[in-house]
């Protein structure tokens, strides 16, 4: 059962910590799947693990993750992995089903538009500590979260800017009330793991520990290692109703960074669920185990548009990405086994379905870029492109602990824009440092996909402010976006899926943007565990243990 419609990519089994990110003040509310997080980043690697001669024992289920989190929190972090865990220890308001619907979370009723919602909350939801969780603590989250001297990254993502939460404990209602219209504002709610009052009194608590109403808290956290999670056996509020009492007992999330020590540990059954990529799918496949696919943004080039960069301008956008040949570089990053997006940033279960990439990307055409170049002003001497006395040159952020095929990706397109007669400066990104690398506008291309839910959760990546006061990093101002934007925007829900669609088209077309690969990762499972994958990732509530 998903928290939200999407996630991409959730489970993410790893992204880039994005704490560092600055506020927005950008008008959007949308949501973000717990583990399909907003998240910025590529699926990365982490450090070595072992096992015992089983995955944990018979009431234990062990879950091999790429990367450590860094930052528990998800009051600070939107990191893929942070996301990824929030989802056993925190709940949401509402869920969104497989199939679409909006089901109940900690609310068992609601109503909602484009401006306002009402949850009526359950009065049996505790916190980890026992204490009820009240609708005005519910509150008391999004007001801090709108409060901008927190300068929570929430803000603009899973909390429309200027939302007012309000309660009522005698009825246990929570209102929420936004200043302009919030299209996804009921949905938008299915992206905000709900803290405590104890953990949001003291925020940098939850750093390394957990205080929520999920069905798992936080009872060991072995930073690089492994991070342990025990179940609440009073859990009886989940998603549509669920409770804990099928879970496992206790699960453990190895970090483990080499696919190939991954696969060995499945075959061991000293791990009972993993993603492993590459030839060892193979190997796995081969052995009979089983897998869940999640698909993730992979492939995502964005465009840094501030005055005195190369990329400001269209033309140069636009030859720069017609010398790559895309198609070669997906495959490349994917093994051959990725699938072409149709989205910018939204992959599983998108609200909005219609394609608005395939026919807006620029083709691989070399002849023609070098045209655009030269109508530009550039001219080419030497097998290389100068205007004015200046070499055309590029910074390329990129990650290092992503996996071998994508480095050889990455390699790939370096070699194909020199061969074009660009030069090529590489910035290798580290785990925690992609926010603060696009923050400090030191780049022209990015090789950084954006992992999101909902289309508005866009908006404030591609207009309004650049940082330090929002996340328009590249500096974007598209008119034609903001206007499909506008038109959306007045719309609930799905009824402005056409004006989504054109929105993102016009990013594609502009080459704001650029997206060319998703990947689909094989989640792998031993025959003494089940699990499903839903719109944000591993669903907490589908897990089972069947120990022999």
């Amino acid at each position: 059962m998903g928290r939200s419609a999407a996630v991409g990519s959730a489970v993410r089994t790893a992204g880039r910590d994005t704490r560092t990110l600055p506020r927005t003040t950008s008008r959007v509310g949308g949501a973000r799947a717990a583990a399909a997080a907003v998240a910025l980043g590529l699926l990365a690697t982490g450090c070595g693990g072992t096992g015992s001669s089983s995955a944990g024992g018979s009431d234990t289920l062990t879950i091999g993750i790429t990367d450590d989190p860094g930052n528990l929190s998800p009051l600070t972090s939107l990191s893929k992995i942070t996301s990824l865990l929030s989802r056993f220890s925190y709940d949401s308001l509402v869920n969104v089903a497989p199939d679409g619907r909006i089901v109940s979370g900690v609310a068992e009723k609601w109503t909602a538009d484009t401006l306002s919602a009402t949850f009526t909350l359950r009065r049996d939801v505790t916190c980890a500590d026992g204490k009820p969780l009240t609708a005005s603590a519910v509150a008391a989250q999004y007001n801090f979260i709108v409060d901008p001297k927190n300068t929570s990254p929430q803000y603009g993502l899973t909390v429309a800017p200027g939302t007012v939460a309000t309660a009522d404990d005698a009825t246990n209602t929570l209102t929420l009330r936004t200043p302009e219209a919030t299209p996804f504002l009921l949905r938008g709610t299915t992206g905000l793991p709900l803290v405590c009052p104890s953990g949001l009194a003291t925020p940098d608590s939850l750093t390394h520990a957990t205080d929520g109403t999920g069905p798992y808290r936080l009872t060991e956290a072995a930073t690089g290692d492994h991070f342990t999670y025990t179940k609440r056996p009073d859990y009886v509020w989940g998603p549509d109703n669920s409770r804990s009492t099928d879970l496992p007992e206790r699960l453990v999330f190895k970090v483990i960074a080499s696919e190939s020590t991954r696969a060995n540990l499945l075959l061991a059954k000293q791990l009972d669920i993993a993603p492993v990529n590459g030839a060892d799918r193979i190997r796995l496949t081969a052995a009979g185990l089983k897998h869940e696919i999640q698909r993730d943004p992979f492939g995502m080039l964005l465009m840094n548009e501030a005055s005195g960069h190369v990329t400001a301008d269209p033309q140069v956008r636009w030859a720069l990405i017609a010398a790559l040949d895309l198609k070669q570089l997906g495959a490349v990053a994917t093994g051959g086994k990725g699938a072409a997006p149709t989205r910018v940033a939204t992959t599983m279960l998108p609200p909005c379905q219609a394609d608005a990439v395939s026919a807006n990307t620029p083709p691989h055409d070399p002849a023609r870029a070098a045209e655009a170049l030269r109508a530009a002003g550039w001219k080419k001497s030497g097998g290389h492109w100068s205007k004015d006395g200046k070499q055309l040159s590029i910074v390329l952020p990129h990650p290092t602990t992503a996996g071998s095929q994508l480095l050889s990706a990455i390699e790939l397109a370096i070699e194909q824009w020199k061969s074009f007669g660009v030069k090529v400066t590489r910035k290798p990104l580290t785990n925690g440092t992609t926010g603060e690398v696009l923050a400090s506008g030191q780049w022209d291309i990015s090789w950084t996909p954006l992992t999101l839910t909902q289309p508005d959760q866009l908006v404030p990546f591609f207009s309004g402010p650049a940082a330090p006061d929002g996340i328009n990093f590249g500096s974007i101002d598209n008119p034609e976006y903001k206007r499909q934007v506008a038109l959306a925007m007045a719309k609930p829900d799905v009824a402005g899926c056409a004006e989504w669609t054109a929105a993102e088209a016009e990013l594609v077309k502009r080459v704001d943007v650029v997206t060319f690969a998703d990947s689909l990762s094989p989640y792998f499972v031993t025959h003494d565990a089940g699990f499903t994958i839903d719109g944000a990732g591993i669903d907490p509530m589908s897990l089972r243990l069947n120990r022999k």
